[in-house]
């Protein structure tokens, strides 16, 4: 098949390839840019502190998966001091302050990581909500579980709704109750996933 040429007389195959090129060349240049002479006071990344934060964020990860939270708490800290824009990291060590009971810093980083995802992050807003009902902030326990919307996980949404129902009817409902009854919907369907049944 012969490929058209318009009135420039270039193809739309040289035309697509030709722009693909200048891409190649654009994003290579500010790559160079970026790790040569890469100065620390314009926040630029050297490829060891990549490096550095990458092997932080691995070792997190490692104490994470054996639930040592405490152990992951500074790794995580280490991998966010060099790359403060890795929300994964972010994610998890909200996760791991929360589980360490340290629930103060674990709403903020929660919090920043929805700032940074538009507010749309439903481990984040999940994990937000059981953090501020755990602070006994009711109104906002609620208001941050609504934010959570996965249609994949019709057990954890249904609990949700219900506790963001109770909270709202009743001032005497326990947060404590609250919190028990989302963590168990949690456990539910972990061990759903791990028996492969979802």
């Amino acid at each position: 098949m012969a490929a058209s040429r318009d009135n420039s007389g270039l193809s739309r195959r040289d035309f697509m390839f030709g722009g693909l090129r200048k891409l190649r060349e654009r994003t290579s240049t500010v790559l160079d840019e970026k790790t040569d002479d890469a100065p620390e006071a314009n926040g630029d990344i050297t490829p060891q502190d990549a490096m550095l934060g990458r092997d932080a964020f691995v070792s997190g990860n490692a104490a994470y998966a054996r639930s040592d939270y405490e152990t992951a708490i500074p790794e995580y800290r280490e991998c966010l001091r060099i790359l403060p824009r890795h929300s994964e990291a972010r994610q998890r060590l909200g996760y791991c302050l929360y589980r360490a009971g340290q629930h103060l810093q674990a709403k903020i980083e929660f919090e920043r990581v929805l700032r940074e995802r538009g507010g749309r992050d439903n481990f984040s807003s999940l994990y937000l909500g059981l953090t501020l009902a755990q602070m006994g902030k009711r109104d906002k326990a609620a208001e941050a579980w609504r934010g959570y919307f996965n249609p994949e996980e019709v057990r954890i949404m249904r609990e949700l709704n219900v506790q963001t129902a109770l909270i709202e009817s009743s001032e005497d409902y326990p947060l404590e109750d609250a919190v028990e009854c989302v963590e168990e919907a949690i456990a539910a369907r972990k061990e759903e996933l791990l028996a492969g049944e979802g």
